[in-house]
């Protein structure tokens, strides 16, 4: 099994890619309500790495477990199921959402005549292949994309960095303190992906590595997320619209480099395209491992192709842009916050339990 566990830059760049995937793709649209918006992502960033720390430190007693081995410690076969159902569902239903928002834009960027499912498909077929590759396969495919992705985001910055205007940024509080610290904190929501933290310890070739791995990729992630969301706030003063498709795409228009280098959208889409299909499939697969836990499977790869076709089926749901933006901005925040708060509830008891 050991060739099957990942080393430390391949879980950094796995988790780095399932928070900033979500960022791009959803998460901006959230935090770009105000001139307060930078502030906020700063404060946010900070909270997450804190809630980084703390799991790392409550999971110090169990290194090889993941948050269903120290529920079945907790509570037995109940909390066990019960935990692991909960976090099925999750991440099935905020995977579908997100492909859906993402087929949504491409239809209105690219693909004004083709319906919303063959855009789904090729992603479905795509990320399916590359779960089945398992954990190595992944892990080295995000050690080429991660790097990559990331560079772009800093490309566009200093892109258009010579035509923002900085006095966006005022007022700095934008609707004042309670918006932006107390009401502000729901945009944590942002860093969702954190949630796979739980199930990565048994993952690892260094399970002691555990914390430097996830404060690494929470670091890095919170200094993604204030570089793309200043990209937006120094170039548009009015912020952005809930209807407007991923607004980095917006950003990224405005880059010249010369004659040549023009309207390097396309490029920016493909890269991100590749990165979205990277982050599908870690979904895949994690799902994949939670069934192969709960129904006791000889390997996860049987139930990939049963996971993406329920993918497939939730995401094709005819919601409305309406709809999917209720969705995502409040039934899946609440989710992220009860799915956090439940599972730090069964870190602290299981450390009382061990002591």
């Amino acid at each position: 099994m050991n060739n099957e566990k990942l080393g430390n830059k391949e879980a950094t760049c796995l988790i780095i890619m399932l928070i900033v995937n979500n960022i791009v793709f959803s998460a901006q649209k959230i935090l770009l309500n105000s001139s307060s918006s930078l502030l906020n992502s700063i404060y946010i960033s900070l909270i997450a790495i804190g809630i980084t720390f703390i799991v790392c430190l409550l999971f110090k007693k169990f290194s090889s477990y993941d948050i269903l081995d120290i529920s079945k410690f907790l509570g037995g076969k109940f909390l066990y199921y019960t935990v692991g159902i909960l976090f099925f569902v999750y991440f099935l239903f905020t995977s579908a959402i997100l492909l859906r928002k993402i087929a949504d834009s491409l239809q209105i960027i690219y693909y004004s005549v083709t319906s919303v499912v063959f855009i789904i498909i090729p992603f479905l077929i795509a990320s399916s292949i590359a779960a089945n590759f398992g954990e190595n396969g992944i892990s080295r495919a995000g050690l080429i994309i991660t790097p990559i992705a990331i560079a772009t985001v800093i490309l566009i910055f200093f892109g258009n960095i010579k035509i923002f205007d900085y006095s966006n940024i005022y007022p700095i509080l934008g609707n004042g303190i309670k918006d932006t610290f107390f009401y502000g904190i729901s945009n944590l929501f942002a860093f969702y992906g954190l949630t796979y933290i739980f199930f990565l310890p048994p993952t690892l070739k260094e399970p002691q590595q555990f914390k430097k791995i996830t404060l690494t990729a929470c670091i890095i992630s919170g200094i993604f997320l204030i570089f793309s969301i200043a990209n937006i706030v120094f170039l548009f003063n009015n912020g952005v619209s809930n209807d407007t498709v991923f607004p980095l795409y917006i950003a990224v228009r405005y880059i010249e480099f010369g004659l040549f280098f023009q309207r390097l959208d396309s490029f920016f889409l493909l890269i991100w395209i590749l990165s979205f299909s990277y982050f599908f499939g870690i979904m895949i697969k994690i799902l994949a491992n939670i069934t192969k836990k709960l129904i006791n499977l000889e390997d996860d790869k049987t139930p990939i192709l049963p996971i993406a076709l329920g993918i497939f089926g939730t995401s094709i749901i005819p919601f409305n842009s309406s709809a999917l933006n209720f969705i995502q901005d409040n039934v899946l925040k609440i989710a992220f916050f009860a799915i956090l708060g439940i599972s730090f509830i069964i870190l602290i008891l299981a450390n009382l339990k061990k002591r």
